[in-house]
């Protein structure tokens, strides 16, 4: 086996070196009640309407 010289001992290294993990900083998720936003303009339950289908 011959020794590797120095300039060919640093080109083996790869370049790519693991990076520290850093704390997630996406946006934070809302704590909704319902598990959804409730929108006023919606229609409820209470407030069925009958659709007629028009052909």
């Amino acid at each position: 086996m011959t020794r590797m010289s120095k300039q060919g001992e640093r080109r083996a290294i790869s370049k790519r070196r693991p990076k520290v993990a850093f704390p997630k900083s996406g946006p934070k998720k809302d704590n909704l009640a319902q598990g959804f936003r409730v929108h006023e303009n919606t229609v409820t339950e209470a407030e069925l309407r009958f659709v007629p289908k028009i052909s």
